[in-house]
């Protein structure tokens, strides 16, 4: 009977694995960039970059606010939009459910890129390395397991003139800057930007309405 017993177990193994690998490979890829300018997303790709619209004046607004009253060495803790409040959902409408910043060179280790932003920042990386126009918008969807679709739009950063206290080179940042950085973020690697340059990208991640019933 054992005999017999090892020969099915093996076989049945390896029929699962089978099954596994085909699932595996006819399933979707965990995130995909969709033309900005199919109509089928103009509702999100506009609600994407109007929030990218207000996010950039929020944060232009908080620099100079907390520079007002801070140096920028100070300020670096303080530069996080943690009030920045999300728009208000319309009824039946595409809801944004998160915005962040990340970049190759990441300061703070929480906006490190996932897979589907690494994705997008690799993109746009290989258009600037290839003489090509950058893109002004990207639009993905991301599909994660027993998970509804995430639709993210994001935008290139480029550094600012005002950015470069704290984000350009290293012989030039604000007197106590680089001190700051090694006590805070020892691992930081978004140093020696020059004017101009791109510096990641800033993205907000919408959800589809829930479909009526």
């Amino acid at each position: 009977m054992k005999a017999r017993f090892y020969p099915v177990v093996l076989s049945l193994a390896l029929t699962l694995v089978a099954f596994a690998a085909n699932r595996a490979a006819a399933a979707p890829p965990a995130h995909a960039f969709v033309d900005p300018d199919t109509p089928a997303v103009a509702q999100i790709r506009l609600l994407g970059e109007r929030t990218i619209d207000q996010l950039g004046n929020a944060l232009i607004l908080e620099v100079r606010r907390v520079l007002a009253k801070s140096s920028p060495a100070l300020a670096i803790g303080m530069l996080h939009l943690k009030d920045y409040k999300l728009p208000l959902p319309a009824p039946g409408q595409p809801v944004v459910t998160a915005v962040r910043r990340t970049s190759l060179r990441v300061r703070n280790p929480a906006n490190s890129p996932d897979a589907a932003d690494q994705a997008a920042l690799d993109l746009i990386m290989e258009q600037l390395q290839n003489g090509d126009d950058v893109a002004r918008v990207l639009v993905q969807r991301v599909t994660l397991p027993g998970q509804p679709p995430e639709w993210r739009v994001y935008r290139p950063l480029a550094a600012l003139q005002q950015c470069l206290d704290c984000h350009g080179k290293e012989a030039a940042l604000a007197p106590g800057v680089a001190d700051t950085l090694k006590v805070f973020f020892p691992a930081d690697k978004a140093v020696d930007y020059k004017p101009g340059e791109w510096r990641g990208l800033i993205r907000v991640s919408i959800k589809e309405p829930a479909k009526k019933s």
